[in-house]
Parts: C-alpha cells; sequence; structure tokens
C-alpha cells in the first residue's frame, strides 16, 4: 500500500552511492600476502575490492590479463592499468563457464575474501583448471554502522548475503519495508516471508533505479 509521502531508500553495501542513504554495514581489511604474479597466465576478479587488494601489493597485477565479474570491476580494473579479456554478468556461475569454456589452458590467480559465497573456484578446478586461490581481504560487519535510523516504511537494498547478516546485527525487517537484492544469491540469504524485488541487472546502479521507481 503506497504512503502519502517517499518512501527513503538505504543501501546497504561496501561502497556509497550519491543518490541514496548509505548504510556502511561493512567494514575491509586488506592483506598483503607474498605473491608470485609470474607464475599465472590471467587473474579472475570477483569483486573491486580484489582490485584495491592487488593495488595494495604489487602494481606487477596488471601485467596479467583478467577476467572481470561485472562492468564495474572492469573499469576499475582498466583504470588501474590491467587488460580485460572478458566479464560475467554479476555472478561467479558465469565466470566459471567463461573459464572453463574459453580459458581452461591457462594458470588462474583468483585473489579472493576471506569468506566466499559461491562455489566459483572448486567447480573451477573440479573442470581441471590451474587455479590459485589467495585471500587479499577480510570484510566483516561494522559496528558502527548501528548508530543509523532505519524508518518503517523505507526502501532497502542489499548488494550480498553478508550485508544481510550484518542488517541483522543492528536491525530488523519490517512489513512495511520493500527490499531489493542485486541478485539470486543474495536473495536466497534474505528471510523467508519478504517481499524482494530484483533489478534488471546485477548491479548497484540497477538496484537505485529499481528503488527509486518503487520509492515514487
Amino acid at each position: 500500500m503506497k504512503t502519502s509521502f517517499k518512501p527513503p531508500i538505504y543501501l546497504f553495501s561496501k561502497t556509497p552511492h550519491s543518490d541514496v542513504n548509505f548504510v556502511p554495514v561493512l567494514s575491509t581489511e586488506f592483506f598483503q600476502p607474498a605473491i608470485d604474479f609470474a607464475k599465472y597466465d590471467a587473474i579472475v576478479l570477483t569483486s573491486k575490492q580484489a582490485v584495491t587488494a592487488l593495488e595494495k601489493i604489487d602494481k606487477a597485477w596488471t601485467t596479467l590479463p583478467v577476467l572481470t565479474v561485472a562492468d564495474l570491476t572492469a573499469k576499475m580494473a582498466e583504470d588501474a592499468g590491467a587488460t580485460v579479456i572478458s566479464r560475467g554478468n554479476g555472478y561467479g556461475d558465469t565466470l566459471a563457464e567463461i573459464i572453463i569454456n574459453a580459458h581452461r589452458k591457462k594458470r588462474w590467480l583468483y585473489p579472493r575474501p576471506e569468506v566466499v559465497a559461491s562455489d566459483f573456484g572448486p567447480k573451477v578446478r573440479d573442470a581441471g583448471v590451474d587455479l590459485d586461490d589467495v585471500v587479499v581481504y577480510k570484510t566483516s560487519c561494522n559496528a558502527d554502522a548501528g548508530h543509523e535510523s532505519i524508518e518503517d516504511n523505507a526502501v532497502l537494498i542489499f548488494t550480498s548475503p553478508f550485508t544481510i547478516a550484518c542488517f541483522l546485527d543492528f536491525y530488523s525487517f519490517k512489513s512495511t519495508h520493500m527490499v531489493i537484492a542485486i541478485g539470486k544469491t543474495t536473495q536466497a540469504a534474505l528471510p523467508k516471508g519478504l517481499q524482494v524485488y530484483l533489478p534488471e541487472k546485477t548491479s548497484v546502479e540497477s538496484c537505485v533505479r529499481l528503488a527509486q521507481k518503487l520509492a515514487l
């Protein structure tokens, strides 16, 4: 049921968006493991944070071609000086298909978070592809996020299963909330009984556009 006022929009994500209220429920800690980039033929990037982590480790990573999970990660990699050979549609399964079907003979480096939401890595290795994964960052709940007040009649955008888990550390869902999940993996992590909307594309920008329509 539509209310007489315009509902606020809250984004639960690692990075902000200028058109909505950003709630920083996540914090990221970057690691600097020793990596011999000469051992690999290509790098697979499943997040923008992986790019940031590699930049902190060694600029030599940009000499290798990269496969990225989506357009924004691709742009960030290109801005850093890397060459993007292909990009997925926002899902790890797509990356696995690209590697297995088109680049299975390459030696891959997978710089990843400490906790992974998909089975992308094992799926690629089970197909006989040479893929090494290295933990380069850790995401945790930001204790300061609980200070934000979330209105009952609001549109909530979640960009990963972990953003949902951290949200539930500080808040609770109301029956009046309109919930947007960036993709099916995030949608599956939401509590049952919620009305959940999915954007046309698995991107924050697409989520924001959908939220703005719902908030009219």
